[in-house]
């Protein structure tokens, strides 16, 4: 199953709701729900990325369903989907308009001047397949990362239009027509916008072929654009073509120039299509002292058959190439996107877990309780998880079957967890200030952050908070297989100019192939480490690293 743009981006958004869940009683029923959903699927040729997508199958049919009618307005990737289609459109006419405004002024003729071949030439074929080049070779160059310093002036214009200007345009238009959602709905697409905002710093590779389809887009139809208005001009109107130059240029040197730029298509079309005769561009030569009232009209029109095939074989096709390309090569992007990244591998580990440190235990099935699990996991199939029904009868108390989770009271380890068979938990390691955590408070964090993250601490290592000594001493310690490095920090504590350069310099060098966590807590001497969702200290926390721009780089809290 490949995953989308969108459906990453609302993977993410629906993530970062479950994770605002702040009360035990609220984890517990996200982690139950989770499991309810693996449930009710048949995993047994499932791939996690099947999982990924089938659970985001049925948290939209419920989130639209809780929504109401303009609940796509809610989703983020609904609402990128949208700008960027209506983008798409609006640039495809005007790049069109332009075009075919463009050439038919070009070709405007009044009987005394002929239009100059030359710079028609230039302007609509020569100037399209120069750009289309230097669109290669910045992609070539990008390639081989001699230029992934920053994004490019083309690239940062387009991006600032379908991420400030077009979402502005967006509701000004709704609320015009009257379609504005209510105020919940506004403040919910406004969340959305600000939310594809950020992952547009976050996730930057998977906007670039978007990006680069958009600007082909343009030039691909006003191209189009422009040989409508030829043909159409040509059609309705007698128009005469003629070259001249001041330097040395002899019919035969034109007519070799000509040959050439003609052979992709001069051998499957007729002779007097392909491009002008030698003839014919010794017959439309203007010299301005002598006009054009001694040239014959035959050679004077010889040219538009030549001009039109030249904007179709240098402007149009090759940037349909290009676009195609793009489309390929996004999809390769998306299908390279990890997937397994820790908030990703956390929800995988909620749904495969029969067991976890939240007070539920699983029970047994038996006899024709299972052939009901059967039925109801056939019921949650991947392509249609659920039905709108099913959907709606399960959204204020979670769907369950015989092998789903009850509650109990008996509360289970992680070592039970692993002894169950149920898969490892992922491997991570914890960096603390040694002078803060003592081996106390150390193993309190450890087993809180086994609880709440389903992390397997393989070590603490303590550290200085000096980038030289603690490069050399993460280098020698931490093991390779342990992902994501979690950081320890009291939240009370500003990110300051220092720290934060600190967090990039160290993602940037000995923790380059891992995520980097800021886990942030109260001070040891608190009994409760909890911080809540709506702590300042942390907010402040979040946007700072968010202004970092690096998706690798995470803030995590201690729950309550």
């Amino acid at each position: 199953m490949t995953s989308t743009l969108s459906d990453i981006m609302d993977l993410d958004f629906l993530l970062a709701l479950d994770e605002q869940a702040d009360t035990p009683e609220q984890t517990k029923a996200v982690a139950a729900r989770d499991r309810d959903i693996f449930c009710q699927l048949d995993t047994s040729d499932m791939s996690d990325t099947d999982l990924l997508m089938s659970w985001l199958a049925y948290r939209k049919l419920v989130f639209f369903d809780q929504a109401g009618k303009k609940g796509q307005w809610h989703l983020p990737g609904k609402v990128f989907s949208l700008i960027y289609r209506w983008m798409a459109r609006g640039l495809a006419l005007v790049a069109g308009i332009i075009g075919m405004a463009m050439a038919y002024g070009f070709l405007a003729y009044h009987g005394v001047r002929p239009v100059n071949v030359t710079l028609f030439f230039v302007v609509f074929v020569l100037l399209p397949a120069v750009l289309f080049l230097f669109t290669l070779a910045g992609l070539f160059l990008r390639r081989i990362s001699l230029f992934r310093s920053g994004p490019g002036v083309f690239f940062t214009l387009i991006s600032g239009v379908l991420f400030r200007v077009v979402p502005g345009i967006l509701e000004r238009a709704m609320k015009h027509f009257g379609k504005m959602p209510d105020d919940t709905g506004k403040a919910r697409l406004e969340a959305a916008l600000y939310f594809i905002r950020t992952k547009k710093q976050a996730y930057g590779f998977l906007f670039f072929w978007p990006m680069v389809i958009l600007l082909s887009l343009g030039a691909l139809f006003f191209s189009f654009g422009a040989l409508g208005g030829t043909l159409f001009r040509v059609a309705v109107s007698d128009v005469a073509f003629g070259w001249q130059s001041t330097l040395v240029a002899t019919p035969s040197l034109v007519h070799d120039v000509v040959s050439l730029v003609a052979a992709p298509w001069a051998a499957w079309v007729p002779d007097y299509l392909s491009g002008p005769s030698l003839e014919q561009i010794q017959g439309s030569r203007i010299f301005l002292k002598q006009g054009i009232a001694s040239l014959a009209t035959e050679n004077l029109v010889s040219w538009w058959p030549f001009l039109c095939f030249a904007m179709v074989f240098y402007a149009i096709v090759p940037r349909l190439l290009l676009i195609l390309a793009g489309f390929y090569a996004q999809r390769s992007v998306l299908e390279q996107f990890d997937l397994h990244r820790p908030r990703f591998r956390r929800l995988l580990v909620r749904m495969k877990s029969p067991v976890m440190d939240i007070g539920f235990k699983e029970q047994p099935v038996n006899g024709s309780d299972q052939t009901s699990a059967r039925h109801d996991r056939q019921t949650y199939s991947r392509t249609d998880i659920g039905g709108a029904a099913q959907a709606q009868q399960n959204i204020k108390q979670p769907f369950r079957t015989a092998d789903t989770p009850q509650k109990n009271t008996e509360t289970r380890t992680s070592e039970d967890v692993n002894a169950g068979g149920v898969g490892v938990l992922t491997p991570a390691v914890v960096l603390v200030l040694a002078s803060i955590w003592d081996e106390t408070d150390q193993a309190r964090i450890q087993e809180l952050i086994r609880q709440q993250f389903l992390l397997d601490v393989l070590q603490v290592i303590p550290i200085d908070m000096d980038l030289e000594t603690d490069t050399d001493l993460l280098e020698k310690r931490i093991p390779r297989d342990a992902d994501p490095v979690i950081l320890l920090q009291e939240v009370w504590q500003p990110p300051i100019r220092g720290l934060l350069y600190y967090l990039v310099q160290l993602k940037q060098g000995v923790l380059a192939d891992k995520n980097l966590w800021v886990l942030l807590t109260r001070t040891p001497d608190d009994e409760d480490l909890a911080v809540a969702a709506d702590d300042t200290d942390f907010t402040v926390w979040q946007t700072c690293i968010a202004r970092l721009g690096r998706p690798d780089i995470l803030v995590e809290r201690i729950r309550p």
